[in-house]
């Protein structure tokens, strides 16, 4: 092998090996789709363009997908749980104060708030997983406070 060839050799591990250290998220197979509806006709009155709302849901995708994956290597979040889902439905929800990430249905969690109102702003990993309890603990007593 000569130098240019062993010196493309050693790059290629250099970029690679974060990649390959990185572990599989728990969320990584959750497909993000957004409740059109409820952004078109939104309690703001606003509108967006499908532009912005694709970058508003690749943001929001990353955020949410980080926040469970991280959850799960915590053990705050089991992760067979958070592999039985397949979608989540983004909905932008007047008067929703703070995230809220419950169960829908069978393989499918919906996350709440006023996306809308916001201009598109994503909440945090942390505020998502502060709105999850009703999905991880749903007997809990947060979930069963709010009638969820």
């Amino acid at each position: 092998m000569g130098p240019r060839a062993a010196f493309a050799a050693a790059i290629g591990l250099l970029i690679a090996s974060p990649l390959a250290a990185r572990p599989a998220g728990c969320a990584d197979q959750w497909k993000i789709v957004l409740n059109d509806e409820s952004f078109a006709h939104n309690g703001a009155g606003k509108s967006f363009s499908a532009a912005r709302l694709a970058a508003f849901r690749s943001a929001l995708e990353a955020r949410l997908k980080a926040a469970i994956s991280s959850a799960c290597r915590q053990g705050k979040v089991k992760p067979g749980e958070a592999k039985k889902i397949r979608i989540v439905e983004i909905t932008s929800a007047s008067g929703a104060s703070e995230p809220t990430l419950y169960p829908r249905s069978r393989g499918k969690l919906a996350l709440e708030w006023v996306f809308a109102e916001e201009n598109l702003s994503v909440p945090s990993g942390k505020a998502i997983l502060e709105g999850s309890s009703c999905w991880t603990n749903p007997r809990g007593s947060a979930c069963l406070e709010s009638g969820d």
